[in-house]
């Protein structure tokens, strides 16, 4: 009834009677608090005792609006409120003492009268907020057996402060489709313990034991969801166990910034892969980068794909102000063109180019004509298998696509060219990793024999959910309810995800722009440990709630051809150093003639316009061997990291 009259009142109005109460509040309290100190025995004239209100009532007028006690929604009443009803009290009273004492000198009105005032107006201005506010929660609580709205029980884990928020707004909010049945925590001192009635139940290690009782009565929890950030890998990878054990999802929830912003419709995000890699948040020099990429025009070969579409992403982010998608692909162009263009904050003018690297002459006019002044080149073939049974295919793109890119960036004048590689051209072993190593190679050259352009090399490892990755595989299968295919039972890789490569990417670009002593350098991306594959396909089926190789298999299937079961960052004729840019180290190898790269190159070329793939092969493996000195003077902190 209360709330459908409030409903009906204009928010001016109500501004307007929460100014009258206060103020009406404040004369009433002074005249309250006078007969509370000197009961039926007043020592002012009740014309003294009525012009002291008024005054009173004249300085709260005055200084109720500067603490803005009529603009907070007394729905969400909180200490916050009553902190600032304190504030505004007591300067009232400080302005009231001051005042009087210039009238009077003082008078004969007890000090002690003021004492009593900062407590009675305190509670007479913060009681009715906070019985509103109680009065709105009680309105709230729902039965779970209501069948036009049911609710879905749920567990927290934390008993902290995004807990706090997140369950007071699930009170708040009638449509919140939650029913919050118990926290888990890790410190055995919180259980037994309430948070807004809400018990903590259990640490992890007995959570199955409490959902089991649960399960036996009638809210059976669905889900956990973690109310705690900034949770270590090794306690939310030790949680995501434990809830696949009894069944359980794992969600969490948004930082509690979102969570307090939010009031209403509060949705928990899922518990995603990466998020158990446990690797540490980039860190990025965003002043470097800016001066890098602000005002320049930017072309991306690959943009479409999934590499290529980040550093999209982060180069509008820093003010490219013209953006040259280039795609051999008409859909992939089609979906980045249509994905930056709908964004109505976009400055850069965006040009989309369907072109093919290999087309050597199309590609020249293509760069003579839109002039780029940076170039990230992202275009090529990447998976390993098919690449393994297609070298011809693989050395038309992946060596002469970079080649005829690079050219056209020397003769276009761009001011730096920037190769992504893979950590397969390290040590490379099969069609794809010596593609890319020999693309590399002849980028360290133009570096080295001209100064027009900067030629830059970024190697790093796999990206998570990258297409035609081993993520969205697995994710198609679980899907299908299983198996999982591992090749090997302890191959690895290293992964990060797309944004992550992207950004450093644009930092190690930052750096070899702004330091472009040496030439010649292969930047390399700190993956942080390789993962276990094996472990990456238990950890998808967990974060589904079901138990690895009960619920779900995991089988494994063999090598593919050219597969290692290690991969490398480094190759053993590379020396290693750091940078000062995190994430970012150096990578040196020795210098090739240019003479000998140009015949070789040629000859690799006539192999492969005559589609002759065994020729291909044999002068790719025989190229790294003949082409690539060994220094003696190796470090190799990155190469020993694979698991045992």
């Amino acid at each position: 009834m209360i709330d459908q009259v409030v409903r009906r009142i204009s928010r001016r109005m109500r501004s307007w009677i929460i100014y009258g109460y206060d103020f009406s509040a404040a004369a009433i309290s002074l005249g309250l608090s006078y007969y509370l100190r000197t009961g039926t025995e007043p020592t002012f004239a009740p014309g003294e005792v009525v012009s002291l209100i008024g005054i009173f009532t004249l300085v709260c007028v005055l200084v109720f609006p500067i603490f803005r006690l009529h603009s907070g929604s007394w729905r969400y009443a909180s200490v916050r409120d009553i902190y600032a009803i304190s504030k505004a009290v007591t300067a009232s009273i400080f302005i009231f003492l001051l005042v009087i004492f210039l009238i009077q000198r003082g008078g004969a009105l007890p000090r002690s009268v003021l004492v009593i005032e900062w407590f009675v107006l305190t509670v007479m201005l913060g009681a009715p907020r906070m019985a509103y506010r109680l009065y709105r929660d009680s309105l709230i609580g729902r039965s779970s057996h209501d069948p036009r709205n049911p609710l879905e029980p749920v567990l927290l884990f934390g008993f902290n402060d995004e807990a706090d928020v997140f369950i007071r707004a699930v009170k708040r909010d009638r449509k919140s489709r939650f029913l919050i049945v118990g926290i888990i925590e890790t410190n055995p001192r919180h259980v037994g313990r309430q948070l807004h009635g809400v018990p903590v139940l259990s640490t992890i290690e007995g959570m199955a034991r409490q959902v089991t009782q649960l399960r036996r009565t009638s809210t059976p929890p669905t889900q956990i969801i973690v109310a705690r950030v900034n949770t270590p890998r090794d306690v939310l990878n030790e949680l995501v166990d434990a809830a696949s054990q009894v069944g359980l999802t794992v969600n969490r929830l948004p930082n509690i910034q979102d969570l307090q912003a939010s009031q209403q419709n509060v949705e928990p995000e899922a518990v995603k892969i990466e998020d158990l890699l446990g690797r540490q948040p980039v860190v990025l020099d965003e002043e470097g980068i800016n001066r890098l990429i602000a005002g320049r025009s930017v072309l991306i070969t690959g943009a479409g794909g999934s590499v290529g579409s980040e550093i999209v992403k982060q180069v509008v982010r820093f003010g490219a102000s013209r953006l040259i998608l280039l795609e051999n692909s008409e859909h992939n162009l089609y979906e980045i063109d249509r994905r930056i263009r709908k964004n109505p904050s976009i400055q850069a003018q965006v040009v989309p180019i369907l072109c093919d690297i290999r087309d050597r002459e199309a590609l020249k006019a293509l760069f003579m004509r839109e002039r780029p002044e940076l170039v990230f080149h992202a275009a090529a073939l990447k998976h390993v298998p098919i690449v393994e049974r297609n070298p011809v295919e693989a050395v038309l793109s992946n060596v002469f696509g970079t080649k005829n890119a690079a050219d056209a960036a020397c003769a276009s004048g761009a001011s730096a060219f920037i190769m992504i590689s893979t950590d397969k051209a390290a040590n490379a072993k099969n069609v794809l990793g010596l593609t890319k190593g020999l693309a590399e190679r002849y980028c360290q050259k133009l570096d080295r024999e001209q100064k027009g352009t900067r030629f830059m090399i970024v190697r790093f490892g796999n990206v998570l959910g990258s297409r035609g990755s081993v993520l969205p595989l697995f994710e198609e299968q679980l899907k299908n309810g299983g198996p999982l295919t591992v090749t090997h039972a302890d191959v690895t890789r290293y992964f990060m995800t797309p944004s992550e490569a992207a950004q450093l990417v644009l930092q190690a670009s930052a750096y070899g722009v702004a330091h472009p002593e040496g030439g010649g350098k292969i930047y390399l991306l700190d993956m942080g440990e390789p993962v276990r594959i094996a472990d990456l396909a238990r950890n998808l089926i967990r974060l589904a709630g079901r138990k690895p190789d009960v619920d779900v298999p995991v089988v494994f299937t063999g090598l593919r051809p050219g597969e290692k079961l290690h991969e490398d960052l480094v190759s053993e004729n590379e020396t290693v150093t750091h940078t000062p840019v995190a994430g970012v180290l150096l990578a040196s190898a020795p210098a090739i003639l240019p003479e000998r790269l140009d015949v070789y190159l040629t000859d690799l070329h006539i192999a492969a316009m005559h589609g002759d793939n065994a020729a291909c092969v044999g002068l790719l493996r025989s190229g790294i061997t003949e082409l690539c000195a060994r220094p003696t003077n190796n470090v190799r902190s990155l190469m020993d990291r694979a698991p045992g």
